[in-house]
């Protein structure tokens, strides 16, 4: 898809803000720290077709505005001691582009990543020391019919997805005309930001060491090299009860959620489609929210990261052969285990790290060498609770968003459908050679 940029412009913050330097969390500086795309779609008719210019202005005014209140998208990160990083507020502003293309929406199908759409979102130039990096970038692409793509790349040493999620529903109240819903809470020493070590971790934390390789490999290297494709699979709302009737036989204690479940029917098709062994050790990384683990709880309005990462593992043979109870088992395991003493003792872990460096996918900063968490292994997030859906500036809800584009292998997120009807849509990434044996599990398997 051919798309021409128009315009760019740094958007900063529409009044004076505070300015200083933020200690970052150790879980703002672990794992990806580079930017997380996601991209709204929208359809106008065609007697409320707005004006571009319309549309731009309504979204720049109000992005100002916003910006005023999360101040921190607005400045810099900045290198110090130990591979660590803060933030510098400096209201240095967020960056904005105006596009075009010549497509229209009904090109992109059923909207699943691909190569093709890839130049509807923002370009991060990682070549740019990183204390120049915006922490913010937005693109608007209009097509050739009534409507337009809405697209963001915002950093994830920032923010997580609830914080990002958080701070664009904000925005569009305010492009809306509305008030602002909830002032942020910006005090990440609630999760002991910039404090030195005082302790020892008291648990066994499993997503630090070294993934499993495959068997008679002593290196990811090749793995690395193989061609990935994106899948975007739905489940109704019917398939979904179907997968949770087929885990809950035989379990003994509550009910296994939609997450529990959809995960663990995820990873036993991953394991079947790649082939494995059936004594193939296989890791599943799970994302899990703190804001209501930690004692205290943080505030709802806290702007920032707070999700630790757990492993469920196991052998690709029992994980296959077993019923899905047994996957969703280990997937309920891993969770139960984070507790506020296991968070507080994952940051214990991190504090009494000289360098952070081997915890951080950093490789678009610094070379092309990073974690590598593809076959055999999988990560899956949940942004089911996440407020996806209903992002309204103005012009009415999207017609559909989704992630953005990547390309590394074991990558996966459940979404809530887009029709709000109950459905949940599986977004992988997969070496190229597997999914058409994983699509095809994926669907079977319901079934059987």
């Amino acid at each position: 898809m051919k798309v021409s940029l128009k315009n760019h412009w740094v958007v900063k913050p529409a009044e004076p803000t505070w300015n200083g330097t933020v200690s970052l969390s150790e879980c703002d500086q672990t794992f990806a720290v580079t930017h997380v795309p996601t991209i709204y779609y929208y359809r106008f008719c065609q007697d409320c077709l707005p004006s571009t210019d319309n549309i731009i202005k309504t979204l720049r005014t109000s992005l100002s505005k916003a910006l005023v209140h999360f101040y921190p998208l607005a400045g810099r990160l900045r290198w110090i001691a130990g591979s660590r990083l803060e933030l510098d507020c400096n209201a240095s502003g967020v960056v904005f582009t105006e596009a075009e293309t010549e497509a229209k929406l009904d090109d992109l199908g059923d909207f699943s990543p691909s190569p093709d759409s890839n130049s509807l979102f923002p370009r991060v130039d990682y070549t740019i020391p990183i204390d120049e990096l915006p922490l913010l970038f937005v693109q608007l692409t209009k097509f050739q019919c009534s409507g337009v793509a809405l697209s963001f790349a915002i950093s994830h040493a920032v923010v997580d997805g609830q914080s990002a999620l958080y701070f664009l529903t904000e925005w569009a109240s305010l492009a809306r005309g509305e008030p602002l819903g909830n002032e942020p809470f910006h005090d990440r020493r609630l999760l002991r930001a910039g404090e030195p070590p005082i302790a020892s971790p008291t648990f066994e934390h499993l997503q630090f060491n070294q993934p499993p390789l495959l068997l008679g490999k002593s290196s990811s290297e090749e793995e690395k090299k193989n061609e990935t494709k994106g899948s975007m699979l739905k489940l109704t709302k019917n398939q979904v009860e179907m997968l949770r009737k087929k885990a809950n036989q035989g379990n003994q204690g509550r009910s296994y959620t939609r997450y529990e479940v959809v995960t663990a029917h995820i990873w036993r098709c991953a394991c079947k489609a790649r082939g494995h062994k059936f004594e193939q050790p296989t890791n599943l990384c799970i994302c899990v929210n703190i804001r209501k683990i930690m004692q205290p709880h943080l505030p709802k309005s806290f702007f920032g990261n707070a999700i630790v990462d757990v492993i469920a593992n196991g052998v690709s043979g029992d994980i296959t052969s077993r019923p899905l109870e047994y996957a969703a088992r280990r997937v309920r395991a891993a969770i139960k285990i984070v507790t506020s003493d296991y968070a507080n003792s994952t940051i214990d872990f991190l504090k009494n790290q000289e360098d952070l460096s081997k915890y951080q996918d950093i490789h678009a900063f610094r070379s092309k060498e990073g974690p590598f968490y593809g076959n055999p292994n999988l990560g899956v997030i949940s942004w089911i609770s996440l407020p996806l859906l209903g992002l309204d500036f103005g012009w009415g809800k999207e017609i559909h968003m989704s992630p953005g584009t990547h390309e590394y292998d074991g990558d996966c997120v459940i979404l809530p459908g887009n029709e709000g009807d109950g459905s949940l849509t599986v977004a992988i990434i997969l070496q190229a050679v597997h999914v058409d044996a994983f699509k095809k599990f994926f669907y079977e398997d319901i079934e059987c």
